[in-house]
């Protein structure tokens, strides 16, 4: 199935969680904040909360600075 990733299209298997998206991106789930359709999803939710065809994936990464 398809998804977008930061305006970038995503190929990804069905049933997938959030968790396993971050797992096959190699990205580190320290410091980001992830939205679906423009709704944040709390980091206790992303390895129940599965992925549909088609959805708008914005992972933001946390920055320091003053």
């Amino acid at each position: 199935m398809t998804i977008n990733v930061n305006n970038q299209s995503q190929s990804i298997l069905e049933n997938s969680s959030i968790s396993t998206l971050l797992e096959q991106l190699n990205i580190i789930s320290n410091g980001i904040a992830i939205a679906i359709n423009n709704e944040v999803i709390s980091k206790e939710q992303w390895s129940t909360t599965n992925l549909q065809e088609e959805d708008q994936v914005t992972i933001i990464q946390a920055t320091q600075g003053g």
